[in-house]
């Protein structure tokens, strides 16, 4: 274990490793609206890549991979990582169409007013702004466990102590600041993939000592097509992971960002470096779930933490917490990137409507970079405030969450690909979807019973469906391009 004093400096190493980083990287670089927001629509395959795959796994995720691995073996290990994968294949289909169709956009929401009109674009804003407020307190909460077991430090000081770090990181520079935080992400990671589990495999007799944790602790998950775990488990993070990246900002800002000619590729291969990760951290939860090896875990979601500190000494332990630091700051700052575009595109222009466009450029650009802070400091102080309640529950939010994005994953899909799709019926199948399966899917899972979660999760997603088709049905709408951006 590290002491207090050794905890609150990684933090602050961390702070200044990604501080000074961003400050060296963008130097000689204009802070522009396009530069703070999009990276000048100019990041390449490689950044692009990088930043997608890591991206895509919050800090609490990191986690997941190994408990899942532990609790259900190589089923609950596959069900985990396939639907995440396909989930950034489904979102590069989805990035090439919008960059076609609204190649100098910044927000999803901005691309639904083009097409549909202001009332659509409130439903999607309000929806997609909660979701990042959850995304940031996740990252604050997430993690604290271990960190709080590992170096002592009290629950409220990791809180005040995160968010600052995450606060002043996103400040700087906007989506350059999470993806210089994405790479310092990607570099922790390959040092526990590419290091740590290999001395821990060589301390224990090689990839052979998992064959015994396959099936999990109890030992019956070894089919991978168990249908108890594909509904009860398969199913609902399947949908949650394809209806949460179809609406997540953090990622349409990313496809912004990247390069058209890289776009896709970026997501594709994207895909293919997200297995590694949790592959590689499940097979510590696969370690733990051996018994022969005598690794005691104290709670399902520390398996991979309890076999890092069963095998390893006090560096492997430190080499593990900066990985957890580095993820919570780098998708923290994704999430507050992502909520500036949100707040300086689309929430600026609904209450401050024609005002951007009387202002010439560059004070047009320090007026957006004003607002997108400014929104990322409320953010970040609602998340804040919310995370330091006492025994918090975040289950609920979880579920809210869970439901906002079904029910808006049929109208993204259909936007961009549906040229008859009209705003009345999507809004109320929005709305109606919204209302059916909340209660349902809060339910199934306050009482614990499975089926009835599942179904309120589907719900929204069928209702949905058949509004916009039935509804939009009658009156084909002219094709539209939204070539340009509301910004210009």
């Amino acid at each position: 274990m590290l002491t207090q004093t050794e905890g609150i400096f990684l933090i602050l190493f961390l702070w200044i490793i990604a501080f000074v980083g961003i400050l060296l990287w963008t130097k000689k670089q204009k802070n522009s609206a396009s530069s703070f927001l999009t990276s000048n629509r100019n990041v390449g395959l490689p950044l692009g890549t990088l930043s997608v795959a890591v991206a895509w796994i919050w800090a609490p995720a990191l986690f997941v991979a190994s408990q899942k691995a532990y609790e259900q073996g190589i089923a609950g290990l596959f069900w985990f990582t396939l639907p995440n994968a396909l989930a950034l294949v489904l979102f590069s289909f989805l990035a090439v169409k919008m960059k076609t169709v609204f190649s100098e956009g910044y927000t999803l929401p901005e691309y639904i007013n083009k097409k549909f009109g202001q009332r659509l674009q409130i439903v999607f804003l309000a929806s997609i702004f909660i979701i990042q407020i959850y995304a940031v307190i996740v990252q604050l909460t997430g993690a604290l466990l271990v960190l709080n077991l590992t170096t002592g430090i009290s629950k409220q000081i990791l809180i005040l102590l995160l968010g600052t770090v995450i606060l002043s990181i996103s400040l700087l520079k906007g989506i350059k600041s999470s993806l210089l935080t994405d790479v310092i992400k990607a570099l922790m990671i390959s040092s526990i993939i590419f290091v740590i589990i290999p001395i821990i495999f060589s301390k224990i007799g090689g990839w052979l000592a998992i064959s015994p944790g396959l099936g999990g602790i109890s030992g019956k998950f070894t089919n991978i097509f168990d249908p108890k775990i594909m509904w009860t488990f398969g199913l609902p993070i399947t949908i949650s992971l394809f209806s949460g990246i179809v609406v997540d900002q953090q990622q349409w800002q990313r496809a912004f960002s990247i390069k058209s000619q890289s776009v896709k590729k970026s997501f594709l291969i994207g895909s293919l470096i997200f297995v590694l990760i949790p592959l590689a951290l499940g097979a510590l939860g696969l370690i733990a779930a051996n018994k022969s090896l005598g690794v005691i875990v104290s709670q399902p979601q520390l398996a991979g933490f309890s076999v890092i500190q069963n095998f390893l000494p006090k560096n492997g332990l430190i080499v593990f917490i900066m990985m957890i630091l580095a993820a919570l700051v780098a998708s923290g700052s994704a999430a507050l990137s992502a909520a500036g575009s949100l707040g300086s595109i689309d929430l600026y222009k609904i209450f401050k409507k024609g005002q951007l466009e009387k202002l010439d450029e560059e004070k047009r650009d320090k007026k957006i970079i004003r607002i997108a802070r400014w929104t990322m400091v409320f953010i970040i102080a609602i998340a804040m405030s919310i995370a330091l309640v006492p025994n918090i529950q975040i289950l609920y939010l979880q579920l809210l969450i869970g439901a906002f994005r079904a029910a808006l994953i049929i109208p993204t899909i259909l936007a961009l690909f549906w040229n008859r799709l009209q705003e009345k019926p999507t809004f109320w199948g929005i709305l109606v979807g919204m209302a059916v399966g909340v209660p349902l899917f809060i339910y199934g899972s306050i009482y614990n019973i499975p089926s009835i979660s599942s179904f309120g999760t589907l719900l929204p997603i069928i209702i949905t469906a058949i509004f916009c088709y039935f509804g939009s049905f009658k009156k084909r709408l002219e094709p539209t391009t939204a070539s340009e951006s509301l910004i210009k």
